[in-house]
Formats: structure tokens, sequence, C-alpha cells
């Protein structure tokens, strides 16, 4: 506590720890930290879906590592996002397009 004295008379203050600005930047911190973190795992998923995509079920596991790319891009892990969006894309194009250019219905 702190004891301020202002015309004659003694004031006992105490002041919130909570409220200064070192624990809100630390604070902060803390959550880009597991912004980032969770980013990278959704990441992953999608980086798998997009590859497991390629031999099985192209469109649904595609358009789904597709989503899940671009969430994991808005978390921070923009290159597995990224990379995910791109093989899924190309599961997704590649399955619709080949029957289409050759004909193997």
């Amino acid at each position: 506590m702190n004891l301020h004295t202002h015309d004659d008379q003694k004031h006992e203050e105490e002041y919130a720890a909570e409220l200064t600005t070192g624990r809100l930047q630390a604070y902060r911190q803390t959550r880009e930290q597991d912004g980032i973190s969770t980013g990278r795992i959704v990441g992953y998923m999608a980086l798998f879906l997009s590859l497991f995509s390629i031999a099985f079920y192209p469109i649904v596991f595609g358009a789904l590592g597709v989503v899940m790319g671009l969430i994991a891009a808005r978390y921070g892990a923009k290159t597995l996002g990224y990379t995910a969006i791109g093989f899924g894309g190309f599961s997704v194009l590649f399955s619709i397009l080949y029957p289409m250019l050759f004909g193997s219905y």
C-alpha cells in the first residue's frame, strides 16, 4: 500500500497490479503463442488431409484440406495452410478434370 499525504491528511491507496501494462503485454504474448501452436496443429491436419486426398476420396478430403488450410493460414501457420490449399486444390481439380479431358467416364 502506498501512503499519500494531501492537506495534512493521510490517504491509504492500493493500486491494482492487474491493470499495469506489463501484465497485459505478457498476456498478449501468451495468446499469440497459443494462436501459432493452434495454427500449426490445424495446418498439419490440413496438409495430411490434402495429401491423403490424392489417393482416397479426392473431392471430399481435398475440400476439407482446403478449408482447414484457410483456417490454419488465418491462425498464423501460413506456409502449412497455403501448402495444404495447394495440394487439396490440385487433388480436387485433377479428380474433376481428368475424366473430362481423357474421356474415362
